[in-house]
């Protein structure tokens, strides 16, 4: 959840500016790792993730 609001913070106050490219510095790559950070937030890292080896 951290991560989440982490990456829409950089993106609303560091790169929304330079448009959407990484040549421009801009919000693209930000974007990228927001997205992957929502989708292991909503499904779950995994039977392989380091948290359900420590549970077991």
């Amino acid at each position: 959840m951290g991560l989440t609001i982490l990456s829409l913070v950089a993106i609303f106050s560091v790169h929304i500016h330079n448009g959407l490219f990484m040549a421009n510095n801009g919000y693209e790559f930000a974007l990228a790792l927001l997205g992957g950070s929502l989708a292991v937030l909503l499904e779950g890292a995994g039977k392989l993730s380091a948290d359900r080896a420590i549970a077991h």
